[in-house]
């Protein structure tokens, strides 16, 4: 049997990216990315939704995230779904399920900031 586990989104980020250090020395950024669905209903009325997806991306694709991103830049993001579980502090098993990035585009450019011909970050 043929397993794939993909995912591909294009959103804009929910606040900036927070960047952490694992024990052993892991640079980790986590940020949410909102994608908003828009449609009409069939009396006319405009409904809009938001989804808010946890995307979390290491070492250097993190830092450069983290030097790079800010709140409300426009990114598209290529990695694979992930669920873990963890205890809370009333001892009940909870469960998130995130996106771990591998590649992420920057669909926006930082504003007022400059670039050195041989930096492009926008796809790491």
């Amino acid at each position: 049997m043929v397993s794939v586990n993909r995912v591909l989104i294009a959103g804009n980020l929910a606040r900036d990216p927070q960047m952490k250090e694992t024990s052993n020395g892991r640079s980790l950024a986590t940020f949410p990315v909102a994608i908003n669905k828009r449609w009409r209903t069939s009396s006319g009325e405009m409904k809009k939704e938001t989804a808010f997806f946890r995307i979390i991306v290491w070492n250097g694709t993190a830092e450069l995230c983290n030097r790079y991103l800010k709140k409300g830049r426009s990114v598209l993001v290529e990695g694979r779904l992930e669920t873990r579980s963890y205890q809370n502090s009333e001892g009940k098993t909870q469960y998130i399920t995130q996106i771990v990035g591998d590649q992420i585009t920057f669909l926006s450019r930082p504003d007022n900031e400059s670039h050195h011909n041989d930096e492009d970050p926008s796809i790491i």
